[in-house]
């Protein structure tokens, strides 16, 4: 048998390599002692507006090692220390200071801070200042830290409300439910702010009156205004909040010049949760004429569930925009009386952070409500919707249905419609056009103005009592259809 030979300097060089091999693998990564420099990935750690005493959401800058050896960072600071009202988080170590950090060469790391801000006296906005300092090597590297503190009147908990009328000097903050009492009215002023939290509604068990002008709008929103930091960009996102519920027993409501945008979220209340709607009306046992609710020159949009719903109920909505709802925009069931002018009512689904839900269309009206997949109740229906367009991406955008237990008159005049299917037949309809685009003028941005060749412009008809547009300008004539006036 023969043998292969392997030369000597071969089997010399391969010992070399496993001895250097395991030389450098038993090598300890030595600390740079001297020197050395961090950067951050930003020059400034902001916080947007924090409401005083509500913890914000939280921040992050990321720590960067320039050098090709592995450091030590003997601190990370505030330089307020314990008086500081920004607090950090380092690798799951909450604290004012996090000392002894190791960075490796060519390495980063984040630091999470967050802010309580404390009351004070002022009414406007006010900055709270602090350095976020990074200590190597016996240098100190730094950055500010800049929030912007906002005074609040806070309601907490499930509040009762009797006859009063809200401060504009100040923002209002609800955390939990409010009430307003039976024989009581909430009067809301122009120029009111009002941030929900998550899991705040406002049900109305005796009188609401929301008084906004063109100039100054009353606006409700969550009370999450960091977008910035957990959507990436400053974006409306669905369902921060819950809505307004009127019970049975609330009568003669007025919103005049007010925004709804964010809301829709499910809310609880006694353990049982409640349907998602910005604004949701329960049945009018009345039924004297005079609306359970009469919304003029508002805007709710961007709903996670229903924008406007009711259940045999009454509403008067003229100049009104409805927009951008995962479910129906606007739904009258179970009958009720109901007068829709001027309207604007329409979902493309095309804005960020949005995805309308399947099967849910801009509009539906019937004279009763599903109760299983065999039974239902319902109520007389009278609906007259003038100058007002229903209109959205998909095929079918409404929904007209009746039930012959209950009578149900429905009248539609020069509205612009989004239907495949024929209207239904007891749906009495006069010079309304049908899957005529209105060329909105951005639907990504929920801008619902007509654009150049919209075919609502100058085909509409002088409805309701408003002779002015949704922005305050004069309507022309004939008026276009909607609840914006074309302008080129």
């Amino acid at each position: 048998m023969k043998y292969f030979k392997i030369p000597v300097c071969l089997i010399l060089l391969a010992l070399s390599i496993i001895i250097l091999n395991t030389a450098t693998s038993c090598k300890k990564e030595k600390f740079l002692t001297e020197g050395g420099a961090v950067a951050f990935s930003v020059d400034t750690l902001l916080f947007d507006t924090v409401f005083t005493a509500q913890g914000s959401s939280t921040r992050s800058v990321r720590i960067y090692n320039k050098e090709k050896q592995k450091i030590k960072i003997s601190s990370i600071r505030l330089g307020k220390g314990t008086s500081s009202p920004y607090r950090l988080n380092v690798n799951g170590e909450p604290g004012k200071e996090i000392k002894d950090m190791e960075l490796a060469g060519n390495d980063s790391m984040y630091v999470f801070a967050a802010v309580t801000i404390d009351p004070t006296d002022e009414n406007s906005p006010f900055i709270v200042e602090d350095d976020l300092i990074v200590t190597v090597n016996g240098n100190d590297f730094r950055i500010p830290v800049i929030g912007y503190g906002q005074n609040a009147h806070y309601i907490r908990g499930d509040t009762v409300l009797t006859t009063q009328t809200w401060l504009t000097d100040k923002p209002y903050i609800l955390m939990r439910n409010v009430f307003v009492d039976r024989g009581n009215t909430l009067t809301i002023p122009a120029g009111a702010r009002i941030y929900m939290h998550a899991d705040a509604r406002i049900f109305v068990l005796g009188t609401l009156k929301i008084n906004g002008t063109q100039a100054d709008s009353v606006i409700f929103q969550g009370d999450r205004i960091d977008r910035d930091i957990y959507v990436g960009e400053y974006k409306d996102v669905p369902g921060e909040w819950g809505g307004l519920y009127f019970d049975s027993s609330s009568r003669n409501n007025e919103i005049n010049y007010a925004v709804f945008k964010n809301g829709g979220l499910p809310t609880s209340l006694g353990g049982q949760s409640t349907l998602g709607a910005i604004i949701q009306l329960n049945e009018d046992p009345v039924k004297d004429g005079t609306p359970v609710l009469k919304i003029t020159n508002s805007v709710i949009k961007n709903s996670a569930q229903y924008g406007l719903i009711a259940f045999n109920s009454s509403i008067l909505a003229e100049n009104c925009l409805i927009a951008d709802c995962q479910y129906e925009n606007l739904a009258l069931v179970q009958g009720g009386d109901y007068k829709i002018y001027d309207c604007t009512i329409a979902t493309y689904g095309t804005i960020s952070y949005f995805n309308r839900a399947r099967g849910h269309i801009t509009a539906v009206i019937q004279n009763y409500f599903p109760t299983s997949q065999t039974t239902y109740i319902g109520g007389a229906l009278n609906a007259e919707i003038k100058n007002t367009i229903l209109y959205g991406i998909s095929e079918d955008e409404v929904y007209f249905d009746q039930k012959a237990d209950f009578p149900a008159t429905v009248s539609l005049q020069n509205c612009l419609l989004k239907s495949k299917e024929p209207v239904a037949a007891f749906v009495s309809q006069t010079d309304n056009l049908i899957n005529q685009d209105p060329i909105f003028k951005n639907t990504s941005e929920s801008d619902y103005h007509l654009g150049e060749g919209s075919s609502a412009t100058g085909r509409g008809i002088s409805a309701g009592s408003i002779a002015t547009d949704l922005d305050g300008m004069p309507r022309s004539f004939p008026p276009s259809i909607g609840c914006y006036e074309y302008r080129p």
